[in-house]
């Protein structure tokens, strides 16, 4: 499966290409971008679709003739076979910093945000000279996960970039970033994809591998939901989640105790983060579906069931959307305080499983 930074496709999202290749080949390029959107729909390929713009020699000045005119710039395509290409393909181009959460050693797994350090790295980058005379680019993913201190550092960055500096920022909830953080951004908004292209866009990162469709049609729009799905694991974790929900509000304890149980085990790292995944994503599903046409699809076996056991034990669409919500709150809060995981899956889904 191919990761972000060697995507090279672009499916969908013409509109937001066609903006951008357009501003970054003007006079005055916006040096801080927003690119926001649900997960999975395809906003870290883009950003490192911008990159590699720049970095090949796209960019100011592309579109000039050998009569001094200039022509329209409306993509962002480079050659494949460029040397700045290969070099974002396998993290080792000079002009390209990338921030995201890093590995904890000690406790070997991911840590819960992006620290004050790793911003600090950005300042000291962007102030040298790019090594190709071109562009230095920060590219953060996702900027939600910043802690407080790491935002306020950014914050300072973004009030005086340097010449030739570009910053851009992935988010899934924009409305957790400093309104000052994104008030120097331009916004870019990712809108989901049809299921057509959701497949085509999962499919290329699967070198052509078909997909299944019920991944497609459970994806909503996203086509890195569709590649989750894919994988047996992911699904049979949403599968186990719809059994414990479709009894609701009169759901079996001890069936609830012994999920939570598995999913906060120190070696179930990957399993507690596709739940969150799941979960966030199916009650979102729930949410649109219940607000558009009254009742859920049955898309997975028991799925329409688990959809009306959760409403009901809700007791109106309003107070889903608050659990979802507060759900999402608790497991940041969870990772950042490093707080017991078992609790926090049953924190989460107690309110679904008894009368609110």
């Amino acid at each position: 499966m191919r990761p972000p930074r060697e995507t090279l496709t672009l499916v969908g999202h013409t509109a937001n290409e066609r903006l951008v290749s357009e501003a970054l080949s003007g006079d005055r390029v916006p040096q801080a971008w927003l690119l926001t959107g649900p997960p999975g729909v395809g906003k870290a390929s883009f950003a490192y679709r911008m990159a590699r713009f720049l970095l090949t020699g796209g960019g100011q000045d592309s579109g000039s003739s050998l009569f001094g005119d200039s022509a329209p710039v409306t993509s962002l395509a480079v050659d494949a076979d460029h040397p700045a290409v290969r070099q974002i393909a396998v993290g080792s181009h000079p002009d390209l910093l990338v921030i995201e959460r890093e590995m904890d050693e000690k406790r070997d797994k991911m840590k819960s945000a992006i620290s004050v350090d790793q911003v600090r790295e950005i300042g000291q980058f962007l102030h040298l000279t790019a090594s190709q005379g071109g562009w230095r680019i920060v590219l953060i993913d996702s900027a939600d996960e910043m802690n407080t201190n790491a935002a306020n550092a950014l914050l300072k960055i973004l009030e005086e970039p340097p010449k030739r500096a570009l910053l851009i920022l992935v988010s899934h909830t924009p409305g957790r970033l400093l309104p000052t953080i994104r008030s120097r951004c331009r916004l870019l908004r990712f809108a989901p994809l049809s299921p057509e292209e959701v497949r085509i866009a999962a499919e290329a990162v699967l070198d052509g591998e078909p997909l299944d469709p019920i991944a497609v049609t459970l994806a909503e729009g996203a086509p890195g939901r569709a590649l989750a799905l894919a994988d047996p694991e992911t699904r049979s974790v949403l599968t186990d989640l719809l059994a414990l929900l479709r009894h609701a509000p009169n759901g079996d304890p001890a069936a609830l105790h012994g999920f939570a149980e598995k999913l906060g085990k120190a070696a179930a790292d990957a399993q507690y983060r596709s739940f969150i995944d799941q979960f966030d994503a199916w009650l979102m599903r729930v949410i649109r579906h219940s607000a558009r046409t009254g009742s859920v699809p049955n898309d997975l076996p028991g799925e329409a069931q688990a959809a009306e056991a959760v409403l009901r034990a809700a007791g109106s669409l309003d107070r889903l959307i608050e659990v979802w919500e507060k759900n999402a709150q608790l497991f940041r809060q969870t990772d950042g305080l490093n707080l017991d995981r078992k609790q926090a899956v049953l924190s989460a889904l107690l309110p679904l499983t008894q009368r609110l």
